[in-house]
């Protein structure tokens, strides 16, 4: 797809131009332009996808923000970041002399807590793991490791695609210390894959989660793959089975509230583990 950006092309033109172009660059996630691609044709296009590059004013994408404002902020910030960024791509083609998104609405993020969980709901999270376990089920490798990446979480202060991620070879029970080094990805279409991260850290672990990796160690088979959390098939789990599971276990227990990002703040005064 090679076309001149001109002034007399729509928005949407312009849109559909910068996604492939993005694509074709390989410098980002496949999950990242696809997101792209959503805000721009259910958020942007429905209200200015029409509107020629040159016909296209700051008070065109103050109406759309502030239509979009009534309905969420988050779409409403998304809409204007992509938006944005797809314009400012116009501009360095020459299309475009200025960016109308800059000097737009100023959109300000309201101010969130960021709850923490206390040691008394920690045991109730440990008792509806512990129940849903003993319950017979069917289904993917994460249902019998839950209580195990849970426990990494916690003790490791981690996501769970980096939990997921974790080989043995990034795991010293020696110095009880573990390097977050990558995460996992499942693109439409491309399959579970390990990515690195672009800035790993190595966190000092509590004894009971250094425990509890000594305890899988010894039960764990060596693999070409070395990973701490395998599937059946010896592949990298997905991280939305982990969330599906956990999503049917908080809600058996009534603890619906409760995301795993929770678990990365969590008192370090913890009851004892599964």
């Amino acid at each position: 797809m090679s076309i001149p950006i001109t002034p007399n092309l729509t928005v949407n033109d312009v849109a559909d131009y910068w996604l492939h172009k993005l694509r074709a660059d390989g410098r980002l996630e496949s999950t990242t332009i696809n997101e792209y691609q959503r805000v721009l044709r259910a958020l942007v296009g429905p209200e200015v996808g029409s509107q020629r590059l040159d016909e296209l004013t700051t008070e065109h994408v103050d109406e759309l923000l502030a239509a979009l404002g009534q309905r969420s902020r988050n779409r409403q910030r998304k809409a204007k970041v992509v938006l944005g960024a797809m314009l400012d791509f116009a501009v360095n083609e020459g299309a475009l002399e200025r960016n109308p998104v800059r000097g737009s609405l100023s959109i300000s993020r309201p101010a969130t807590s960021r709850p923490t969980l206390t040691a008394a709901q920690m045991a109730r999270i440990h008792e509806a793991v512990r129940v849903s376990h003993r319950k017979p089920r069917s289904g993917p490798r994460s249902s019998e490791d839950m209580s195990d990446i849970i426990e990494v979480m916690l003790g490791a202060g981690a996501r769970i695609g980096e939990v997921l991620a974790l080989r043995w070879s990034d795991i010293d029970l020696d110095t009880t210390t573990i390097s977050i080094n990558a995460t996992i990805k499942t693109p439409p279409g491309e399959g579970t894959y390990r990515k690195p991260l672009s800035q790993p850290r190595l966190v000092a672990l509590p004894e009971y989660t250094a425990l509890l990796l000594g305890r899988r160690r010894r039960v764990t088979p060596d693999s070409l793959l070395d990973a701490v959390f395998p599937t059946r098939n010896e592949t990298w789990q997905q991280v939305n089975n982990v969330e599906r599971r956990w999503r049917q276990i908080r809600r058996e227990a009534g603890l619906e509230w409760i995301t795993p990002d929770m678990f990365r703040r969590a008192v370090t005064d913890l009851p004892e583990p599964f």
